[in-house]
């Protein structure tokens, strides 16, 4: 599956989000999906929880398999938590990384 870039040494963060986010946004959010053990999560090279939106940057390919970057902004109240770890094998969310 994808694996999520790490520029410049930065951390690596995934991001838990409900099963309402995903029921409500998959379509939209499918291409920056990641499955694991505990289901469907995002990794992202930041993220900016202040503000009216939780917001993530995250990279994803297109079905072109071209490489693009993203800022996605969303309800606070979709996210279930998030993990940054220098390493995303440490984030403990799935075994596609």
């Amino acid at each position: 599956m994808k694996t999520p870039v790490k520029r410049g040494g930065g951390k690596v963060i995934g991001v838990l989000l409900t099963e309402e986010a995903w029921l409500e946004l998959e379509e939209t959010l499918k291409p920056y999906a990641h499955e694991g053990p505990i289901g469907k999560f995002i990794y992202c090279r930041k993220v900016d929880p202040h503000g009216p939106y939780f917001t993530m940057f995250a990279s994803a390919t297109n079905s072109d398999g071209v490489s693009f970057d993203a800022e996605i902004s969303i309800p606070h109240q979709y996210v279930k938590l998030f993990i940054s770890t220098s390493d995303n094998s440490q984030i403990g969310f799935g075994t596609d990384g």
